[in-house]
């Protein structure tokens, strides 16, 4: 079933936080705007980013076409932001992930799903339920229990790690999104991370849960992998450099 229902800005700001502010390869057709290219942003370093690559311009063509209630937003013309905070995201994740996740896009892209709708109106379960009730839950696949424990794990590492990050870095994470509070009119990173999570297959988020673990048992935070390589994208040498020179712009 598909989701064409309007949504609100307040869900999908979120590739504007920071500094206050297609068709792919496989041969299945989506849509994408003149001019809105992403090429002049690509990273390509590693072997995975040709995958990533891949999934930010199908992901880019989705928020393309994504349906606000107030109008089309900003950051829906912002390639480069999105393309950072996205590549960010993907970059710590395995191949396995990555390649089950794109799975997921063409398996959406087939049957007319946008999956970047799906992930904002999955969020408004938390920032408007009465909407989220009426208008979008009766449209929205189905999650099962079985999905719903993958993803509750999911938003539980990711929330626990961005409490530490903020901890260490609090600089940094005042211009960032709130950790678990969507009471500001910004949704938090809970509400963000179990709307995305919720459009995955259980095979992706399996893959996932696996790929954090691992990060934690090898001693990598995953927040902080996530922060510190969006933050070279502005010209920082890292996370504890743009912590530092925040710092220093605050206290001046």
């Amino acid at each position: 079933m598909k989701c064409n229902k309007r949504l609100k800005y307040s869900n999908y700001v979120a590739f504007s936080h920071f500094h206050g502010t297609a068709v792919n390869n496989s041969g299945v057709k989506m849509k994408k705007s003149a001019g809105r290219s992403l090429e002049g942003y690509k990273v390509r370093i590693t072997d995975k980013d040709e995958l990533i690559n891949r999934i930010i311009d199908a992901e880019w063509a989705m928020f393309d076409e994504v349906d606000n209630i107030g109008g089309r937003a900003g950051c829906q013309d912002d390639g480069r932001t999105f393309y950072i905070m996205r590549y960010s995201n993907h970059c710590c994740l395995s191949e396995k992930t990555l390649g089950s996740y794109y799975d997921d896009i063409l398996e959406a892209v087939s049957a007319g799903r946008n999956l970047i709708s799906e992930k904002y109106a999955y969020m408004m379960e938390f920032t408007d339920p009465e909407y989220f009730r009426t208008e979008l839950e009766p449209v929205l696949p189905y999650i099962t229990a079985s999905k719903q424990r993958l993803v509750d794990a999911i938003v539980d590492i990711t929330v626990d790690s961005e409490l530490r990050f903020a901890k260490k870095y609090p600089y940094f994470s005042r211009g960032s999104r709130p950790t678990e509070d969507d009471s500001a009119g910004i949704t938090s990173v809970k509400s963000y991370a179990a709307g995305e999570y919720k459009t995955y297959s259980e095979k992706t988020l399996e893959a996932y849960l696996e790929d954090l673990r691992a990060m934690l048992d090898e001693g990598i935070e995953p927040s902080f992998a996530v922060h510190d390589r969006m933050v070279r994208f502005y010209g920082y040498d890292g996370i504890d450099d743009a912590e530092q020179q925040m710092k220093d712009r605050y206290n001046r």
